[in-house]
């Protein structure tokens, strides 16, 4: 007698012959972790690659893959260009409070990143995020836009691995300097919550001061946790999502 096993919504039952030949329901547990058993077990499930210094939460799902990096607060040096190429620069030394960086792979090739701020460091993927006040990431509201660090310019990383494209692609951001190219970018938008952050000059002699007043600054929220912006960059990008019914398992086996 063989056994049988049935998915109905959100569970998942191993059935076995009993007596009169009747089925009779042996265990029943919650497809989720039904799933996640098998994904463990599994060959031919795609192993994770090396993850990246500071890595804190990922999301892994299909062929995508989001990683959340965090790095603590800091005095970066960077350089900033008023105009466009050839113009003349200007270095500043600024205080930043945690940054956190979300980048998006697709079959472990880099898509994109989104750059964010904490005033602390992460305890749970439900702790919330708050935009930056970053010349280059944008602040519009658009969930296609919103946060999304501008890496124009930058080289090719199909040669590196995925440890390696997140450190070449965060030190390509600071690297490269900053300018006044995005019209709606989250430096304008944060200089008027905070008089220390309204320039560049007043920035930087806040930090002198203090190299830790960003901890402090009232950061706007960005009305979403870490695993909010995660799924909602797995969304975008047209990521199925978590198989949590019958009906998504359904789908799946259309899409293979």
């Amino acid at each position: 007698m063989g056994e049988h096993i049935e998915i109905e919504g959100g569970v998942v039952r191993l059935l076995r012959h009993g007596s009169q030949d009747r089925m009779v329901v042996d265990r029943e547990v919650p497809l989720t972790g039904f799933l996640q058993a098998l994904r463990a077990s599994a060959d031919g499930f795609r192993r994770l690659p090396l993850l990246p210094i500071g890595t804190r939460f990922l999301l892994d799902r299909g062929s995508d893959l989001c990683v959340a990096v965090e790095q603590p607060p800091q005095v970066r040096h960077f350089t900033w260009r008023a105009g466009g190429p050839g113009e003349p620069t200007q270095d500043y030394a600024l205080a930043f409070p945690y940054v956190l960086y979300l980048v998006l792979f697709h079959r472990e090739a880099f898509e994109e990143m989104r750059i964010y701020y904490r005033p602390a460091p992460l305890a749970s993927d439900t702790d919330p995020l708050y935009l930056s006040n970053l010349w280059n990431v944008s602040a519009a509201d658009t969930p296609l836009a919103r946060c999304r660090a501008c890496l124009q310019g930058r080289p090719p990383f199909g040669d590196l691995t995925l440890a390696g494209q997140v450190q070449s692609v965060i030190e390509f951001f600071w690297g490269t300097g900053f300018n006044p190219a995005i019209d709606d970018s989250c430096f304008q938008r944060a200089a008027r919550r905070d008089n220390r952050i309204a320039t560049l000059e007043g920035w930087e002699m806040a930090s002198q001061h203090d190299p830790l007043f960003p901890l402090d600054v009232g950061w706007e929220p960005l009305g979403m946790s870490l695993r909010e912006a995660a799924e909602g960059l797995m969304k975008w990008r047209g990521t199925p999502g978590p198989i949590e019914e019958a009906t998504d398992l359904a789908n799946t086996i259309y899409r293979v």
